[in-house]
């Protein structure tokens, strides 16, 4: 695969990562899933550092933060 297309797959998987930390586009599609028992969460592990200061919604803006930037960056250096 071309190094623009790979680009521009990251960027598109970062905002639709991104999309999550909406509560709308959570419920509907992977809260859907867990209320239907298609997928069972893990169980509630002991709290952990970071996860006790980010939380979902900071944690997903930085996971989808990352990913738009290697795309970026990827569109940017691909000669």
């Amino acid at each position: 695969m071309s190094t623009t297309l790979i680009g521009i797959v990251f960027i598109l998987i970062g905002l639709g990562y991104g999309s999550l930390s909406f509560d709308r586009v959570y419920d509907k599609t992977l809260g859907w899933l867990v209320a239907n028992n298609w997928l069972t969460p893990p169980p509630e592990p002991k709290q952990d550092e970071l996860r006790a200061i980010l939380g979902r919604k900071p944690t997903i803006y930085f996971y989808s933060t990352i990913l738009i930037l290697m795309g970026l960056y990827m569109l940017w250096n691909r000669g």
